[in-house]
């Protein structure tokens, strides 16, 4: 199947008509729904991490004031102030922590440092230690030295007591650590540490995103993980995950798109703490459902296509099988066989053109018949006119001899005039050889110009600007004379001097719009009265339709009547000549016309020729 036939171009056309405008509506609906999707997505999300940020706020909350207890229980906060140390202020201690373990339900121990007595009581599990003279544990030392701090999610430990007899096994927990100050001065009496259990936070969490699609941390300030879908993430650093924190903290709450994702984020500002909540959820999730609609459409447009393509090259066969027959039948007139028998296989508009085809076959079969008797005639006429000539050695010498006598008579510029006429003489009535080298072209082109400059007085000046590389070039004989006629004939105003004809050759090596490089461009320009821009835009159209293949059958009369209307037209031989150089040059060969600035014709000649390794012209 040719991409250039009509069958083709049909098919792809039918196709086109109907697989674009569906397949651009399944991508503006899928474009619609997604975008739908993500609007709502964001928004849902949004108002259930703000949800999320509230249940968060408010655990953090009853966590701030579970720690205060430490000053709201008058007996206690008194004795520790003053410094009590007997069996009863252990009691009330004891009590103390056993409120605050069980303030909240997740909380898993209790730690109280008291400075003054160096004492340390642990309550895990509703359970009391105790540990005299011993120093403040280092970790809570490290976060609580500023004032109250939260330590990230961590395995929780025993603040330096011993093994319990008890098994207690260390689990995640979020640590909150509180300086007890003697009110209103700055002096530390203790410290209290309450460990969290992470269900604590997980309960929250685990409502917000789903497990093994989306991504959930709950982060602080510094980039430190409370709680993560990912348990091996808790307690890391943020950036460890590859995504950095700064844009979530830029604003209070927000969605962002990248990486593939879509990011929803929310903070939440405590007395204890500032937390973000981040949300990702991967862009395959949030389209899944779209992209579930996308794959049933594209189902359904495949099955469309399949019957669509089996229906478009059904009715593009039966359509443009008469045009084919009808190819066949021109096809097989254009080997020779004129009597081809043509039969319409429709009654549409190619059938009208088959029946009008077959109509004109059987008027050119007439017509042909006598075309031959005009062209046998041609033939004869031209056989005697060539019979009648004037036997050429005779002329030559006749010439000659008018040359001697001219000498004799002290007449040298009449010997030149006449040696040029010999020359020209003898280059066009030798007719052994049809082509030349642009070489002998140019000397017969010189004899011609010695000649018209002794008829119209040296009112012009011939100029040769010739490529050496360029000579060497076979064109056919008589190229260039008709071409330089146009000037003597058109262009030369005699009352003006300063008048010039330019033949230039050159080799071309930038080629531009419509050049190749490697051809030969030889050009014929004056500075004479020129030509109107209408007809030479005219003339310039004819040149473009001459083409060697459109020449058939009457080749040779064409030429003939062409040439003879060519004379006494303002195009002088033009088609002549572009008919020869593309016959000889297998159709690469152009002729255009073209203005000289201010005025003037130039015409060039492009021609294609074979270049040695030298980068001259092989002849």
């Amino acid at each position: 199947m040719r991409w250039n036939s009509i069958r083709t171009k049909l098919i792809l056309f039918m196709l086109i008509a109907t697989i674009v405008p569906t397949v651009a509506t399944m991508v503006v609906s899928y474009s619609y729904t997604t975008d739908s999707l993500k609007r709502r997505a964001i928004e849902e999300n949004r108002q259930l991490m703000f949800q999320g940020k509230t249940n968060l706020g408010n655990l953090l909350d009853n966590l701030n004031r579970t720690s205060l207890a430490v000053y709201t229980d008058h007996e206690f906060f008194r004795q520790l102030e003053l410094g009590y140390d007997d069996y009863t202020a252990e009691a009330n201690t004891y009590v103390s922590l056993q409120n605050i373990a069980t303030a909240m339900g997740d909380i898993w121990q209790v730690y109280l440092y008291r400075i003054k007595q160096q004492r340390a009581t642990l309550v895990i599990q509703s359970l009391p230690r105790r540990m005299h003279d011993v120093a403040l544990d280092e970790n809570v030392q490290r976060y609580a030295q500023d004032g109250i701090s939260m330590q990230p999610t961590h395995l929780s430990g025993t603040y330096g007591f011993n093994a319990s007899p008890y098994y207690f096994p260390s689990i995640q927990v979020f640590t909150l650590h509180r300086p007890i100050y003697r009110m209103p001065s700055s002096e530390r009496l203790g410290y209290l540490s309450i460990d969290v259990k992470l269900e604590a936070l997980s309960r929250i969490a685990d409502q917000l995103y789903v497990r093994d699609k989306e991504q959930f941390y709950l982060v602080d300030d510094e980039g430190a993980i409370f709680y993560s879908g990912d348990r091996e993430a808790i307690g890391r650093p943020f950036q460890e995950t590859g995504h950095d924190l700064a844009p979530f903290l830029a604003s209070p709450s927000g969605s962002i798109e990248a990486d593939g994702s879509l990011f929803v984020h929310e903070r939440v500002e405590t007395p204890l703490i500032n937390m973000t909540l981040i949300k990702i959820i991967p862009k395959h999730v949030l389209l899944e459902e779209a992209n579930r609609a996308a794959v049933v459409n594209m189902l359904l447009i495949a099955l469309s296509l399949v019957i669509i393509i089996i229906a478009t090259i059904i009715v593009s066969f039966r359509i443009t099988r008469p045009i084919r027959q009808l190819v066949r039948y021109i096809s097989q007139v254009q080997t020779g066989n004129l009597n081809v028998d043509i039969q319409p296989a429709s009654n549409d508009e190619i059938g009208v053109v088959s029946k009008r085809f077959r109509n004109m076959m059987d008027r050119l079969n007439n017509l042909i018949v006598r075309e031959y008797q005009l062209e046998i005639a041609n033939k004869t006429n031209q056989l005697k006119a060539l019979q009648a000539q004037i036997n050429p050695h005779f002329m030559n010498n006749a010439l000659q001899s008018i040359g001697t006598l001219a000498l004799q008579h002290k007449a040298p510029q009449i010997y030149k005039l006449v040696t040029a006429l010999a020359r020209m003489m003898r280059y066009s009535m030798y007719t052994d050889e049809s082509t030349v080298t642009l070489r002998e072209e140019i000397d017969h082109a010189k004899a011609y110009l010695q000649l018209q400059a002794q008829r119209f007085e040296n009112a012009f000046d011939a100029r040769f600007d010739l490529d050496p590389a360029t000579l060497d070039l076979s064109v056919p004989k008589m190229t260039l004379q008709p071409l330089i006629e146009n000037y003597f004939k058109h262009g030369l105003e005699q009352e003006r001097s300063g008048g010039w004809l330019r033949i230039a050759s050159r080799i071309i090596t930038r080629p531009a719009d419509g050049e190749e490089a490697g051809m030969i461009e030889i050009t014929v320009e004056d500075n004479g009265r020129g030509m109107p821009l209408q007809r030479r835009i005219e003339l310039n159209e004819r040149l473009e339709e001459v083409h060697p293949e459109r020449l058939g059958i009457r080749t040779s009369h064409d030429l003939w009547r062409g040439a003879a209307a060519d004379e006494t037209s303002s195009g002088i031989g033009l088609v002549n000549v572009l008919t020869r150089l593309q016959l000889f040059s297998n159709g690469q060969a152009k002729l255009r016309i073209g203005a000289v600035d201010p005025h003037g014709t130039r015409i060039t000649i492009l021609i294609k020729g074979e270049l040695d390794s030298n980068g001259s012209v092989n002849h």
